[in-house]
Parts: C-alpha cells; sequence; structure tokens
C-alpha cells in the first residue's frame, strides 16, 4: 500500500486507491462478519441442540477463549509472516465452522462448547495482525483516514451480521448461518493470499532493549480506555432490552435500536476521518467516550421509547471515532515490532469490559433497571473525564504518530 501520496491527507479516495488496499479490506471484511455473526448464531445453534444455556455457553466460550488468547496470539503473528499466519488462523476456524455446522446435532452439549471456544481461539489474532498491516503499509499521513475506515469496515460487520443470522434461521436453520460463518472465513484464508507484502520501517531504536513490562506500560492509556469502552458498550447491550421492557415496549425492538446504533457509528467514524481533530489523540479517544455514555444516560433515566430510541442513535455517533483514536494512540505508543499484539491486546480488553459489564448490570438489577443502566455510565462517564485531563507534555499534537 506504499503508494506514492501528497503529504497532505485530503479524503478517503487517496486511502481506497492505495495498492493493495482492497484485498486488505476484502479479507478484513471476510474475516470480521463471521465474528460478528457469532454470538447470536451460536446461541440458536446450542438451542437447537439442546437449549438456550448450551447456546449462551457456546457464545460466551467462543467470546472468552477469543479475548484470553487475542494477546498471546497478537505476540505470535508479529513473528510471523502475516500471510501464513492469517491463512492458518482463518483456515483452522473455517473447518472449526464446519465442523460445527454439520455435526452440531449429534454433538453432546461440552463438545459443541468445546468446539465453539476453539473456534473464537484459534483466530483470535487477525483481527490484530490485520490492524497492524494497515498501520505497517499505509503511507503515515493517510494514517488517520485509513483507521476510520478499518473502523467503518468493524461497525458495518456488526451492523449486517444480525440481520444475516437471523435471515439464514428464517431460510434453514442455524446450522445454515454457522455454515456460511465457515465459507466466509474460508474465504478470507484465500483472500489474504493478496495482501502486499510489507517491507519492516525503522523503529527509531524504540524496541532495543525494551522488555514485556514496558512494553505493557506504554500501551496502557490504550488499554484502560478499551476496557472502559468495552464496559460501556456491554451496559448498552445488557440494559436495553429491560429498560425498553420497563418502558412498556416490547424488548425484541433492542435488535433496531442496536442496528440504528450501528448506522450512527459509521456515519460518526466517516466524519472523524474527514479532518484531523485538535487535541492529543488519547485525549480524543477519552472525550468521544464521555461523549457517548452522556449521550446514553437519557436512555437510562427516562422509561420513554422515543427518548431511548433518540439516545441510542446519538451515542452511536460517538462509537467508531473513539475506537479509531484509541487504535491510533496504541500505535503511536508502541513500536512496529509489537503492533499485533497490542492491537489484539485492545481486542481482549474491549472484550473484558464487555464481559464485565454483564456481570455488573445482572447483580445490580434487583435495584432497578435505571440504576443497573445509569451507575456503570456514571462510572464510564467518570473515568473517561478523569482521562481527558492533562497528563504531561502533547506528544501527538501534530499527528497520529507525534510526527
Amino acid at each position: 500500500m506504499d503508494a506514492q501520496v501528497s503529504a497532505r491527507p485530503t479524503g478517503y479516495r487517496q486511502v481506497m486507491a492505495a495498492p493493495g488496499w482492497r484485498p486488505w479490506a476484502l479479507t478484513t471484511l471476510l474475516s470480521r462478519i463471521p465474528d460478528a455473526m457469532a454470538p447470536l448464531a451460536l446461541v440458536l445453534l446450542g438451542h437447537q441442540a439442546g437449549s438456550f444455556a448450551v447456546g449462551g455457553l457456546a457464545s460466551g466460550a467462543h467470546a472468552i477463549t477469543e479475548a484470553v488468547l487475542a494477546p498471546w496470539l497478537g505476540a505470535l503473528a508479529d513473528r510471523w509472516p502475516a500471510h501464513r499466519y492469517l491463512r492458518v488462523a482463518l483456515g483452522v476456524r473455517a473447518a472449526v465452522y464446519s465442523l460445527l455446522a454439520a455435526t452440531a446435532t449429534a454433538l453432546p452439549a461440552p463438545a459443541l462448547v468445546v468446539l465453539a471456544g476453539v473456534a473464537g481461539g484459534v483466530g483470535a489474532g487477525a483481527p490484530g495482525q490485520l490492524r497492524a498491516l494497515l498501520a505497517r503499509s499505509m503511507p503515515r499521513p493517510l494514517l488517520h483516514q485509513a483507521m476510520s475506515l478499518d473502523t467503518t469496515l468493524l461497525e458495518l460487520a456488526w451492523t449486517v451480521a444480525p440481520a444475516a443470522v437471523a435471515g439464514l434461521v428464517a431460510l434453514g436453520d442455524p446450522r445454515l448461518a454457522v455454515a456460511v460463518m465457515a465459507v466466509l472465513a474460508a474465504a478470507a484464508a484465500l483472500t489474504c493470499a493478496r495482501l502486499p507484502a510489507v517491507p519492516a520501517r525503522e523503529d527509531g531504536g524504540r524496541t532495543a532493549g525494551l522488555s514485556r513490562g514496558t512494553l505493557l506500560r506504554a500501551a496502557l492509556p490504550s488499554l484502560a480506555l478499551g476496557v472502559v469502552g468495552g464496559f460501556a458498550g456491554g451496559a448498552l447491550d445488557t440494559a436495553i432490552p429491560p429498560a425498553l421492557d420497563a418502558a412498556g415496549s416490547p424488548a425484541s425492538l433492542a435488535g433496531v435500536l442496536f442496528t440504528g446504533y450501528s448506522i450512527t457509528s459509521v456515519l460518526g467514524g466517516l466524519i472523524y476521518g474527514l479532518r484531523r481533530w485538535p487535541g492529543r489523540i488519547h485525549r480524543q479517544a477519552a472525550v468521544f467516550l464521555a461523549l457517548l455514555c452522556a449521550a446514553l444516560l437519557p436512555s437510562a433515566l427516562v422509561p420513554s421509547l422515543p427518548v431511548i430510541a433518540v439516545s441510542v442513535a446519538a451515542a452511536g455517533l460517538f462509537a467508531a471515532p473513539q475506537i479509531t483514536a484509541r487504535a491510533l494512540t496504541l500505535q503511536r505508543d508502541l513500536p512496529e515490532s509489537a503492533w499485533s499484539a497490542g492491537f489484539s491486546s485492545l481486542y481482549a480488553a474491549n472484550g473484558a469490559g464487555y464481559g464485565l459489564a454483564g456481570f455488573a448490570i445482572a447483580a445490580m438489577l434487583p435495584l432497578g433497571v435505571h440504576i443497573a443502566y445509569a451507575v456503570p455510565l456514571l462510572v464510564c462517564l467518570t473515568v473517561a473525564f478523569l482521562a481527558v485531563l492533562p497528563a504531561g507534555p502533547p506528544r501527538d499534537a501534530a499527528g497520529p504518530d507525534g510526527k
């Protein structure tokens, strides 16, 4: 993707015209859609094979193994050529999905849960590796726009996936949805062969003598915001159905609201990438996270469907920008040799925050849905506000890489 480009970023067309962008975007989208389909598809598959409890365990196993193994597989991916790691990881994931689709109704529940966990874990390093490849290969003046488009692809996958699962289950059954996940993962394993070979960039000596602890401390600001951002997202997903029920509306409307959230998130991400914004990138991430939580607060406090709908849609405008800003902060703070591990760790941090929110809200629901929803949002808002406060010289005032 290292095409000759003007030194001044002028928009998304230069990013999409860069050599290697199209195969990268195709591989990224093909690999992310099965990941986004997995939560709902595995719940329904487990229900068909036994019960919703089995489905919940399968979906949870997929998510947990992915979050736990992402940093370790990301570190492994940093030592392998991108093509080789992605081909193996996505190919094995496709094979496991195929096995699940073919044998789900015949497998005992523990085996189904184990296979779901294997499918989640084996591909855990792929998102970080693909984002690291983008950061390595895109000309630095275009990195801000490139990362914004990367987040847009992520949001598109999560917008399309639930509807795709629902349609495939309506046409056949959950096994068809899992089979399609296998086909998409296999297609991503094939398209990754067209990814550009990227020569290593100089790290300016930043890697010399750096221990794992030093690298972790450098990534800590981004990882902390990743946990808090995931916590806010988990609060939204977990609390909106009971909030709708408390407002006298069907809890099933949550799916419609989440689709609207994803659509406005895509819009917000594209707007964020159109220009450079003032202030440190880390502070931008914290500001957008605070705005997201503030926009969600009315949906936690007012038992009204119109208020909840507008609040959720407005919050989506800040979702993609805070994800992009976090990624740019991590890319700046880590040496290139640690990018895959760093981005994978950020992915895991977001998943950990998401899971913690589910436990926190479940524990507080006996106190009332509004308390259970508002308290986590207020905690996230407070942490985001503290992250906005000055903490050292503005290293990245000139751009996402501090130059």
